[in-house]
């Protein structure tokens, strides 16, 4: 409902906000409603905002809490944010799933540097666990996949100088030291100056 006050401002209220207030209209305005419908009106403007965000790509709770902040009060960006939640249309178990194969795909990143990423986002841990987790089959199969593609870059330099750079930039993608190991062995490298064992890189 629009709601008018004689001083012309205006509010819009959710129908069952006002029948609560119970004020006559038209008719005086007790401050406590009054109060009621500058908060409602408030929490209207912010859920339209939050909306807006989450339209434009998936946010995590604490990036839409984030980008929220300067326009309301802690306690009404929360509310906004546990609604959006309750509505399935804001989700950090799904937001952690869906960044990890997005950048996975995109980007070729591996668990390490994924899991930086998520962090950063204010995703718990144990989401980022469980996201990381569903994914470690393909961990490998990635990086093996990345280093082939990045490996004609190096193909005028020494072999040497060639695994360590491409060695270097696996471990910048955010894949570990074994599986680095592994993947310069399925393109036809080692470590510089290593005898070819997993443990020596």
């Amino acid at each position: 409902m629009r709601v008018r006050l004689d001083d012309g401002r205006c509010f819009t209220v959710p129908e069952a906000v006002w029948r609560e207030l119970q004020v006559q209209a038209p008719g005086p305005l007790p401050p406590d409603a009054e109060r009621q419908l500058e908060r409602q009106n408030l929490l209207r403007r912010l859920r339209r905002r939050a909306l807006g965000l989450v339209a434009v790509r998936p946010r995590s709770k604490w990036e839409l809490a984030s980008r929220l902040a300067k326009a309301a009060a802690p306690e009404l960006v929360a509310q906004v944010v546990a609604d959006l939640e309750a509505q399935g249309l804001v989700d950090d178990a799904r937001f952690a799933r869906e960044w990890v194969q997005a950048r996975r795909t995109s980007r070729g990143l591996g668990a390490a540097r994924l899991r930086y990423e998520l962090l950063k986002r204010g995703i718990c841990p144990e989401l980022v666990h469980s996201a990381l987790q569903e994914a470690a089959e393909e961990e490998e199969v990635l990086a093996v996949d990345v280093a082939r593609r990045r490996l004609p870059r190096y193909a005028r330099q020494p072999p040497a100088a060639a695994s360590r750079r491409l060695a270097a930039y696996l471990a910048r993608r955010g894949f570990g030291p074994a599986t680095v190991l592994r993947a310069l062995k399925a393109v036809g490298l080692h470590p510089a100056g290593s005898s070819g064992t997993e443990g020596e890189l």
